[in-house]
């Protein structure tokens, strides 16, 4: 898996460390992240569901860690996400601007 090393050196674990939170063996977690085996279906949402992101992550497909689901938005925020995907580059923008002027306002 292209980003199992990483992840599980971000956490501060040796193959070893990961083997036994995944119930696997040391060389297990070792071929995977060689690329020599590839993780099952359940086996890879295992390692997902650990290190809190989605499986596109895991596997290099996307950058975004974890994918927003519908279901955890409020009303308010698929309004505005709505809103905002209508908007042209230039207004996208402008609000990612104003956006980064209120966080480092704190």
């Amino acid at each position: 898996m292209l980003r199992l090393k990483e992840l599980r050196e971000q956490r501060g674990l040796n193959q070893e460390g990961l083997a036994q939170k995944l119930n696997v063996s040391q060389s297990t977690i070792s071929a995977y992240e060689t690329g020599e085996r590839v993780p099952d279906f359940n086996a890879a949402i295992k390692i997902a569901n650990f290190f809190h992101v989605s499986l596109d992550y895991l596997a290099g497909l996307s950058n975004v860690k974890l994918q927003i689901m519908e279901s955890d938005l409020s009303p308010d925020e698929l309004e505005h996400l709505h809103i905002y995907r209508q908007l042209g580059d230039t207004d996208k923008e402008k609000i990612k601007a104003y956006i980064d002027g209120l966080q480092s306002r704190d």
